[in-house]
């Protein structure tokens, strides 16, 4: 199974990246089964990247506050363009790839919070936290998921 970690961010506006850190760790350690690929954003050719998997993990910095300093979601396709496609969602990529490319791969949304943004290198203390949250989250994820292929 073809597995894809895309991490969008940038480490140079604080808690923006907190999809950059936790694929850094998850990379480190050798932790996710599949491929590693960093963006400053989404764009309109990462359609074509994602249609060459089977599954694809979205992981990015939000402003919004969870309970658990993140949140962790299936995505669903959905074709939404702002007045500048600058920028797109992990929704309308994954709907490009299933009319341009002709490959949809399941996908997820991994949301990690942040609070401060500005430019300058290094999380915040809070956004610290809400990473080892997620990386914990997902290592326990990866292993029940290992284990459930080794059971089958």
């Amino acid at each position: 199974m073809q597995a894809l970690l895309l991490a969008i961010g940038n480490d140079a506006r604080q808690d923006d990246g907190l999809g950059w850190a936790f694929a850094n760790a998850l990379e480190k350690h050798g932790l996710f089964p599949g491929e590693i690929t960093w963006r400053y954003q989404l764009q309109v050719e990462d359609a074509d990247l994602i249609a060459n998997y089977q599954q694809v993990l979205f992981v990015d910095a939000t402003k919004e506050r969870h309970d658990h300093g993140f949140a962790f979601s299936a995505l669903q396709p959905a074709l939404s363009f702002a007045f500048s496609t600058h920028a797109l969602a992990p929704e309308a990529i994954l709907a490009l790839a299933g009319q341009v490319c002709g490959h949809q791969p399941q996908a997820w949304l991994l949301a990690i919070s942040g609070e401060n943004w500005a430019l300058e290198f290094g999380l915040s203390p809070r956004a610290a936290d809400n990473l080892s949250a997620a990386l914990n989250f997902m290592e326990e994820a990866l292993r029940l998921m290992q284990l459930r292929s080794e059971l089958q």
